[in-house]
Parts: C-alpha cells; sequence; structure tokens
C-alpha cells in the first residue's frame, strides 16, 4: 500500500484533491452507461451491428478533429472551463442517446459524445500535468486510478440494476446529475491556463516513432475495452446484470493492483520496465479470451485483463506525462498524443465496421500488446 503520508500529501494538494473527486464522479457517472451504450444500440433499438460501429466511427473522427479546437480554447479560456464544457456536452450527448427512440439522431450524438470526450481529455492531462510532481507522479497517477476505480466499481453494477429495473431512461437522468456534479470540484481553486504550439510533423518524425505507435495502439486497446469487449460478454452472457457483475468484479482487482503499482512507480525506468512486461501479459489475455465459453472463464479472463492493464497503464500515463512536461510545449504533446490515438480508434472500428467480426479487433489488440513489450 501507499504509505500513509503520501496518501495524506496527495489528498491534500488542492488541486489534484479536486481532480480526484471530479473525476470519481465523472467515472462513476459514465461508467453506469459507458459499458451499455453499444448494447443499447444494438439489442434495446435494435441496430445493425454495421450502424452501431458508424456511430463509434463518427464518435472517433470528432475527438479526432476536435483535439486542435479543445487546445485552442483552453489556450483562450483556461482548462477548467474546458472541462465544464465538456459535462455539458456529455449531458447532452447523453440525452440525445436516451431519447433515440423517437429520433434518429445516433450521428450526431455520436459527433456531440466525441468532442465532449475530447475536450474532457485535452483539459484534464493539461490539469494534472500542471499540478503533480514529477518525483511522485507514477504514485498520484496510481491515486488517480485508484479514485477513478471506486467510480468504476460501483458504476456497472449500479447502472446494469437500474437498467434492469427502472429502464434507461432513469438511468440517463441520474448520470446527467452526476456529471454536473463532477464539474463543481474544479471551481474551489482559480482558472489556469495553458498555451498551444502543435505540429503534425510529430507523428512522422522518426524520433516520435516509437510514441506514435503505443499511442496508436493505446487507441486501440480504448475502442477495443469500451465497444468490442462488452458486446463480446453480452452476447455470451446475455444480461446486463451478468456484465455489471463482471465489470465490477475487475475495477475491484484494478484498485487493489493499483496500490502495488503505485509504490513501486519510483522512477521512469522502473515504469517502463512494469509497462512492458505489464502489455506483454495482458496481451495474452486477449488471446485466451478468443476460447472463453462459461460465466466463470469470462470473469476470470475479464478480471485478469484489467489487472495486467494496470501495470500498463499507470506507467504509461505517468511516462506520457514526463514526456509532455518536458517538450517545449505541453498542450502540443497532449494534442499529439490525442491525435495519435484517434487514429487508432479510427482504424480499428474500421476493421470491425469492414469485417463485421469482433475476433479481429481482439487479435490485433492483442498483436499490438505484445509488441509495445520490444520497445
Amino acid at each position: 500500500m501507499l504509505r500513509n503520508h503520501s496518501i495524506i500529501k496527495y489528498l491534500f494538494n488542492r488541486e489534484l484533491s479536486e481532480m480526484y473527486v471530479s473525476i470519481a464522479l465523472k467515472d462513476l457517472s459514465l461508467s453506469m452507461i459507458g459499458i451499455f451504450v453499444p448494447i443499447y444500440l444494438l439489442v434495446d433499438l435494435k441496430y445493425s451491428f454495421s450502424s452501431v460501429m458508424l456511430f463509434f466511427l463518427f464518435y472517433s473522427i470528432s475527438m479526432l478533429f476536435s483535439s486542435l479546437l479543445a487546445a485552442k480554447f483552453t489556450s483562450k479560456y483556461g482548462i477548467k472551463h474546458g472541462i465544464l464544457l465538456s459535462m455539458f456536452g456529455f449531458i447532452i450527448y447523453i440525452t440525445l442517446l436516451s431519447t433515440l427512440h423517437y429520433h434518429n439522431l445516433y450521428i450526431i450524438s455520436a459527433v456531440i459524445g466525441g468532442i465532449s470526450n475530447t475536450f474532457y481529455w485535452v483539459n484534464f492531462h493539461a490539469d494534472f500535468i500542471k499540478f503533480s510532481d514529477h518525483k511522485n507522479r507514477g504514485r498520484e497517477v496510481s491515486m488517480w486510478f485508484i479514485v477513478a476505480y471506486i467510480g468504476l466499481l460501483l458504476g456497472p453494477i449500479m447502472g446494469s440494476i437500474i437498467i434492469t429495473y427502472l429502464g434507461f431512461t432513469t438511468l440517463f437522468i441520474i448520470v446527467n446529475l452526476l456529471l454536473l456534479l463532477s464539474s463543481l470540484p474544479l471551481f474551489f481553486s482559480s482558472e489556469v491556463y495553458e498555451p498551444m504550439k502543435f505540429s503534425m510533423k510529430y507523428l512522422f518524425e522518426k524520433s516520435y516513432l516509437k510514441d506514435t505507435f503505443v499511442y496508436l495502439m493505446y487507441g486501440v486497446r480504448m475502442m477495443v475495452g469500451g465497444v468490442a469487449l462488452p458486446i463480446f460478454l453480452f452476447f455470451l452472457l446475455n444480461k446486463y446484470l451478468s456484465l455489471g457483475v463482471i465489470a465490477s468484479f475487475a475495477s475491484l482487482g484494478a484498485i487493489i493492483v493499483g496500490y502495488l503499482v503505485g509504490r513501486l512507480s519510483r522512477d521512469e525506468n522502473r515504469e517502463r520496465t512494469m509497462f512492458r512486461f505489464g502489455s506483454l501479459f495482458h496481451s495474452l489475455g486477449w488471446f485466451i479470451l478468443l476460447f472463453v465459453k462459461s460465466f466463470i472463464q469470462l470473469a476470470v479472463v475479464n478480471i485478469y485483463l484489467a489487472i495486467s492493464f494496470i501495470f500498463v497503464d499507470i506507467p504509461h500515463h505517468s511516462i506520457f506525462y514526463s514526456k509532455a512536461k518536458r517538450h517545449k510545449s505541453v498542450m502540443g504533446y497532449i494534442v499529439y498524443r490525442e491525435i495519435a490515438a484517434d487514429i487508432g480508434r479510427i482504424f480499428i472500428v474500421l476493421i470491425m465496421l469492414l469485417t463485421g467480426k469482433l475476433i479481429y479487433s481482439f487479435i490485433i489488440n492483442g498483436i499490438g500488446m505484445f509488441f509495445w513489450f520490444f520497445l
């Protein structure tokens, strides 16, 4: 576990504590619907698989083209206002989702959702980089993940219960209220601004190629884990509650392991070692997933994927933040990373759209994670 004085130190860093509370509420709210959105479109609204993939394709394309816009907004109006704007965007996105029974504006919903997601993460990353401490960044990232996973632990099981007994409309209303609450803690301190200088050459320069590959595959991993995996699990389990239970147990495992990773994250070399070996073990889980059949097997493999990814994800963010801090433009590096990840998202959604199969996304994701070991 993290030592007590370290935990107290992080919680009494005013800006970081605001972010911890904000992201816990935000992740609690969005995790109540996040894994269920593709299922909602497929099962409740009876959209075709192609239509669902088109939804996430436009979502990803919107993220790609709004990265620069989000950074420019932050430079002029500030990080906290960027996050607040994203929350209102999420509320519009969720409201449109909840009313899709009455209209067919699912592409508009996807576009608003993608833009909102970009505005949130571009500003969150900028805020975290600004106020985190280089010597303790790995532990501070670990604390963020632990707090966030508490929300992710409760969200899926709460969401599945609400869907089962009260329906999607009630769930959407609750999520909107929590999203509004999540933005309030950020305004207990003054606004901060981050200037932006960005060049597309970052994506193609030889010195950035390894980083570009890592960020591309990170985008692939996020889309496979957030879209393909929930669909795969639901059609094997055929119950919202079972899917929510598995997701919550996976989050519990991630919380426990997050303490260990935080304690081990003492320097960048150690973080790189965890990242490399974590990606190797994580890649194996995606190949094992191809052969599971029963609820127990699905639960075990999903928990394994969540735990092994913590060894990847915490070092990944800590290293990313350190690189951004050393870069001549913090916001420019954030935008570069987001654009690379969005290209990865678009790529893997196109694979699923063109093939009509989820299995290829698991294989590509597993291969990509495997090659991270050699970086």
